[in-house]
């Protein structure tokens, strides 16, 4: 029985309880949703909900409900990374696509305290002027908070995630704004896009630490871009001749861009002249991109998503399962395909020639035991 568990230990145990019954990736969020609404919270019921959910042709209206995107409500955008990740650190081109209202957010007021809470992942704490904020997310909303002189309200804040965290999807740039911009609608702030990016930035700043700027202008604006690192940065609009498909193939295993940004700039500091040499080359792809693009080469802009593949593996920031996606992807008939973001696990992304190869690459990757969304760049 789970009567007494409090609701933010009773999310982690249905996590660990899915984890433990082998819930797929692409099956996972939705299993712990069940779990907790029988309050039934045990392998067995587990293994009967996934295979529930796998024998199922359709989503039932009732579920579709619960993931639905409400308009109504502020949010931010979440990003892939088609060129130049890793090397947008050291000032090359980074060509960026959003995820259309990624993260979600509304907020309440509430007796004492500031509440947050992120059903789909877990977080439900209630966070306190003297406990120590250890963990990023705190501490950005700490910041966030402060910037506002919002630091003595009281209040609950509501978030609504369309996109997997810790995947290399801007989840975190995503979060900030979502936050930022359902501040300024429940306190009336009018705050500018300039102002919630220059906010996202500063949280960007605490989770992931010499952030390239790339997550927070997407997370902020949304717009299919060229960008580049500076003061100001460098944002280019591309403009695209017909809507371009791209397959997001989604590994399960967790990674943090930060981390990775660690351990490539160990690497560079051992061997600038080589890496610098690589990251020359990943900043003449990504304009070689851009043509491709504005020219509507798609075969030409598989190719090049092929090769920074092949240079990303060589600053190993890939990971198997990023392998086997690329793998699956690429012999469902994909123009081109690569890892997306950080690396070390998150997400890939696959081109491919229409938007029922498109359909077909997903179904592979998820007969495969991956997850995986299909999006458009418009």
């Amino acid at each position: 029985s789970t009567e007494g568990i409090q609701q933010g230990h009773m999310t982690l145990h249905a996590r660990t309880v899915a984890m433990a019954a082998d819930a797929p990736p692409d099956l996972f969020d939705e299993v712990v949703d069940r779990l907790i609404e029988t309050g039934e919270i045990k392998v067995w019921k587990a293994e009967e909900i996934v295979k529930e959910l796998r024998d199922r042709t359709s989503v039932p209206v009732s579920r579709q409900k619960e993931t639905e995107i409400r308009v109504d409500l502020p949010a931010g955008y979440g990003k892939v990374i088609l060129f130049g990740e890793h090397a947008a650190v050291y000032g090359s081109h980074v060509i960026a696509a959003p995820i259309p209202i990624a993260i979600q957010s509304k907020v309440i007021d509430a007796k004492e305290g500031v509440h947050l809470i992120i059903p789909r992942w877990g977080v439900e704490e209630r966070l306190t002027k003297d406990r120590k904020r250890e963990h990023s997310i705190y501490q950005s909303l700490d910041v966030i908070l402060k910037a506002l002189d919002l630091n003595d309200r009281s209040m609950r804040i509501e978030i609504f995630p369309h996109i997997p965290r810790a995947m290399g999807l801007g989840g975190s740039a995503a979060l900030a704004v979502a936050i930022v911009r359902a501040l300024s609608e429940h306190y009336k702030l009018d705050l500018t896009d300039e102002k919630v990016n220059e906010l996202a930035f500063k949280s960007e700043q605490i989770v992931h630490g010499t952030p390239s700027g790339i997550d927070n202008t997407m997370a902020t604006y949304g717009k299919f871009i060229l960008f580049r690192r500076g003061t100001p940065p460098l944002i280019k609009p591309l403009a695209v001749e017909n809507p371009i498909s791209l397959v997001i193939g989604i590994t399960g295993v967790e990674s943090l861009t930060a981390k990775m940004v660690v351990n490539v700039r160990h690497s560079w500091e051992k061997n600038k002249m080589m890496y610098e040499r690589i990251f020359t080359e990943i900043n003449a792809l990504a304009l070689r991109a851009m043509k491709a693009i504005v020219r509507n080469e798609l075969d030409t802009l598989g190719e090049l998503m092929n090769i920074n593949q092949g240079l990303l593996n060589a600053i190993q920031v890939s990971s198997w399962e990023l392998e086997e996606l690329i793998e699956i992807a690429r012999k469902s008939g994909a123009l081109g395909a690569k890892l997306t973001g950080g690396g070390g696990g998150g997400a890939m992304i696959a081109l491919p020639e229409n938007p029922e190869s498109a359909e077909k690459i997903a179904a592979s990757m998820r007969k495969a035991g991956y997850r995986a969304m299909v999006t458009q760049i418009v």
